[in-house]
C-alpha cells in the first residue's frame, strides 16, 4: 500500500467513528504531488459532508478552498486569526515570517513565494 493509500485508509477508519472534526498535522508529508492532491481532494469531500477540518501545515497550497478560517502562528503564539481571505495576504505573511512574501490565489487555492 502506498503512503497516499495508507493515509486514505486512516481517514476512512477515523470517519467510521463519525467524529465532528478531524485534526491533521502536516497531512501530506512524504507524499508525492499526485498522492498529495488526491489526499487533499479526499479531505475536500469529507468537509463537504459537514465535517470540520483542523489542518496544521507549513504549505499554503494545502489550504483547500473549503477552509474558512486561518490561524497564523509565530514563535509558538497566535499571530493572526482571521477569515482565510483576510489572513492570507502578502502583508500578513511577510510580517509573520519576517521576509517579503508574495501571495497569489486562484480558484480558491493560494500560493506564496519569497520575493
Amino acid at each position: 500500500m502506498s503512503s497516499g493509500e495508507a493515509r486514505r485508509v486512516l481517514i476512512a477508519r477515523s470517519l467510521a467513528l463519525d467524529p465532528r472534526a478531524l485534526l491533521l498535522d502536516e497531512a501530506t508529508t512524504g507524499l508525492d504531488l499526485l498522492a498529495a492532491r488526491r489526499f487533499m481532494d479526499t479531505l475536500r469531500t469529507v468537509m463537504g459532508q459537514g465535517k470540520t477540518l483542523i489542518l496544521v501545515t507549513h504549505r499554503i497550497g494545502e489550504i483547500v478552498p473549503e477552509v474558512e478560517r486561518v490561524v497564523l502562528l509565530k514563535n509558538g503564539r497566535v499571530f493572526l486569526d482571521a477569515p482565510k481571505r483576510e489572513a492570507l495576504t502578502g502583508a500578513n505573511l511577510s510580517a509573520c515570517y519576517g521576509a517579503p512574501i508574495r501571495v497569489r490565489s486562484r480558484a480558491g487555492y493560494y500560493s506564496a513565494a519569497v520575493e
